[in-house]
């Protein structure tokens, strides 16, 4: 027998012309607003209290074990007993079924269901039919509604082979639905323990129909408990007793055919005793796995927990619209009041942050405790949006303040120097008096640019030469910016970087680290700009970069019409020389002995020479970046520096033999070095004319 099942369509139109554009963007916002209030119904399931397991409640599992019995016992018990033998292919026999509800009956169990659809007829239904018949107050057997696609629109109530219920009446009290009909996401959270016309549709031309029960509800009948059966017809969210697999004690089936199973495990049958006995099928095998807010879960252990949860009375209760609507008005009246109540944002958002923690702990108390099911996508969203127009409206108010002081501190500041000062005003008049800090300073410069500018203006390229000038000093101080330097200002084509001269720093080390990495990429950017500036016929430039570490003092410097937040001292002007020296030493890049002890854990360096520069009395020791220790060296290459800087240690001893020496066999490795030569030439030189007593090895500089 099967009945038609014809769901039911109601559609609301607001514009007659063009109904459907209405009602999808209806559609799609309200599955979104459910898709968001499930995700926290189900977040409130997996982490929140779980139902007790009821202990009458027994699960015997159709799994692989048992649908393979010779797999996991020896072929002389399963010989020896007939039920076992009926078991060795899958699927069984019907007449097993009669078996196992002859052998749990005599046990004392109350109810016995099968989560298992018995389609057509087989040569063993007599012996289940007789079963079934025989203990029609204990028994259930499973029936479904299913999608009918060739009635279009309409489903099909599917009953048992007329074989085992020959009048098919589908109100058999031994009959009971199994399906689950989950929510719009495809999620199974509620049971429908009774059904009728109205809920499946059916379109028979008869009267209203009884009711229809499920699997749980037959169950529970049956086991003398039909009070707690719901006698409406609403859906019920079941408080699962935990994920798949985790909550209930399943037993294989062919355990209660087996002597020793039957004798350890069930006492000899007494354990089944006063019990409630779901037969189904379970894992890979059972092709029937639904979403639960576990994710899979067996259509077995989903009826469990529908028993479980109607023998507890343990459900869970989603609150009315109205009351849906009071949370929603009230959040909007809480965040209105945060906003005129609390001036301070940080103090504004602690607020926030409580609220939110509070209201989360309601969900979880209302969930462990009465199950109440509060909203959670309606009060926040309006929470959060009148929130978030508070501190939009705050931030654009502070934004309006910090542009009036960025017009005054652009004037004279660098970029880093103005977002520390508008994120930390209070700093401002002390950071104008003036203050000693250790900073890095890296200048920059770009060879024969005086001539190149001349000869730009002879030849009517000014325009071309200044966009050529602008394009490098982009990348330039792109570099700079990108390892958190700060543009100090341009000197012509001259960059002057510092780091440090805020309290956005890293310290002397990291500061230090960080310029290297910089003139090493603005090295990398001119070689780039190069290759492009080569392939247009256009000349190529040469830079010279000089890097030291050292005090010096930073403060806001000039007249009265005209101020400069600058940096001053002795590691400035050593900056600036060690940037001049790379054109005595052919280099692209020189560093001082205070950036060198910094940044010697991190870059391979090269002695160069100890320079008296112009100004100075004091020598300093120069020094090239070879490159990141990270990226290692060439075996030659560090075969070349182990021999120089030998050489070089001979050199300041008087050493002039060996060191010539030392550095033949450095010009082996990597001919045509220039400092090697030059090292080698005076080394032979002091070889036939040593220098006097006084000589130091230091070379003074009488220019800049």
């Amino acid at each position: 027998m099967a009945l038609s099942v014809v769901p039911m369509l109601g559609l609301l139109s607001v514009n007659p012309e063009h109904p459907e554009k209405y009602l999808f963007l209806v559609s799609k916002t309200r599955s979104e607003y459910d898709a968001w209030e499930y995700s926290s119904i189900d977040y409130r399931i997996r982490f929140g209290r779980t139902a007790p397991v009821n202990p009458e409640i027994v699960f015997l599992a159709v799994d692989s074990a048992s649908m393979s019995v010779s797999t996991v016992m020896d072929d002389q018990t399963i010989t020896a007993s007939h039920p076992l033998s009926l078991m060795r292919n899958f699927p069984y026999p019907r007449e097993i079924y009669a078996l196992i509800c002859d052998r749990l009956f005599a046990a004392g169990a109350r109810v016995v269901a099968f989560d298992i659809f018995f389609p057509g007829p087989t040569p063993n239904d007599p012996a289940f039919q007789s079963a079934i018949d025989r203990y029609r107050d204990k028994v259930v057997i499973g029936m479904n509604f299913s999608d009918d696609p060739l009635s279009g629109n309409s489903s099909t109530l599917n009953l048992p082979s007329a074989s085992l219920f020959p009048e098919q009446n589908p109100f058999d009290d031994r009959l009971a639905f199994l399906n689950f009909w989950p929510d719009t996401d495809d999620v199974v959270r509620n049971a429908q323990y009774r059904t009728n016309i109205e809920h499946v549709n059916l379109l028979t031309g008869a009267e209203k129909l009884p009711a229809f029960y499920s699997l749980a509800a037959r169950m529970v009948q049956k086991a003398g408990h039909v009070n707690l059966v719901p006698n409406d017809l609403a859906a019920r969210t079941m408080r699962y007793a935990g994920p798949p697999l985790r909550s209930f004690h399943n037993y294989s089936l062919y355990e209660i055919f087996d002597p020793h199973y039957w004798e350890e495990n069930f006492n000899n049958g007494d354990f089944f005793r006063g019990k409630i006995v779901l037969v189904g099928p379970q894992g890979d095998i059972a092709k029937d796995k639904l979403r639960t807010p576990y994710g899979l879960m067996d259509g077995a252990e989903i009826h469990l927990n529908a028993i479980n949860a109607v023998l507890q009375n343990d459900f869970l209760h989603p609150v009315s619209d109205l009351t849906v609507g009071e949370f929603v008005i009230g959040s909007g009246i809480v965040a209105c009041l945060l906003a005129i109540g609390i001036a301070s944002i940080a103090w504004r958002f602690l607020a926030v942050l409580l609220l939110l923690s509070g209201y989360g702990a309601t969900l979880m108390w209302t969930y462990n405790g009465p199950g109440l099911l509060l909203p959670v996508v309606g009060p926040a969203g309006v929470f959060a949006t009148a929130v978030g127009l508070g501190f939009v409206y705050d931030f654009v108010l502070a934004q309006i303040e910090k542009l009036q002081l960025r017009t005054t501190f652009e004037r004279y500041s660098s970029p880093n120097v103005t977002k520390y000062l508008l994120d930390h005003s209070e700093s401002y008049q002390e950071m104008l008096v003036g203050t000693r800090t250790p900073v890095t300073v890296l200048f920059s410069d770009v060879r024969g640019f005086t001539t190149m500018t001349e000869v730009a203006a002879s030849e009517g390229k000014s325009q071309e030469h200044i966009a050529k000038l602008n394009e490098y000093l982009t990348e330039m101080v792109a570099c700079v910016f990108r390892y958190d330097g700060a543009l100090d200002k341009f000197i012509g084509d001259a960059v002057m970087a510092v780091w440090g001269n805020t309290p956005y720093n890293f310290g002397p080390k990291g500061d230090a680290v960080r310029a290297v990495r910089a003139a090493l990429a603005m090295l990398e950017e001119l070689r780039k700009l190069n290759a492009k500036w080569k392939a247009q016929g256009r000349q190529e430039w040469q830079i010279g970069i000089g890097l030291n570490h050292g005090e010096a003092i930073v403060g806001d410097i000039g007249s009265r019409q005209r101020t400069e937040f600058a940096v001053i001292g002795d590691a400035v002007n050593l900056a600036s020389r060690l940037e001049s020296l790379t054109k005595e030493y052919h280099l692209d890049l020189l560093l001082g002995a205070s950036m060198a002890e910094l940044v010697r854990d991190e870059f391979y360096l090269r002695t160069i020479d100890l320079v008296a520069v112009k100004g100075k009395s004091q020598a300093v020791e120069t020094f090239a970046v070879l490159g990141e220790k990270t990226a290692g060296l060439a075996p030659e290459v560090q075969k070349f520096l182990e021999s120089y800087e030998e050489g070089v240690r001979a050199f300041r001893s008087r050493a002039f033999e060996r060191a010539a020496g030392l550095f033949t066999d450095a010009l082996k490795v990597q001919p045509g070095d220039e400092q090697t030569e030059a090292y080698l030439a005076t080394s032979r030189e002091f070889v036939r004319n040593p220098p006097d007593a006084s000589w130091t090895g230091v070379r003074v500089m009488t220019s800049k």
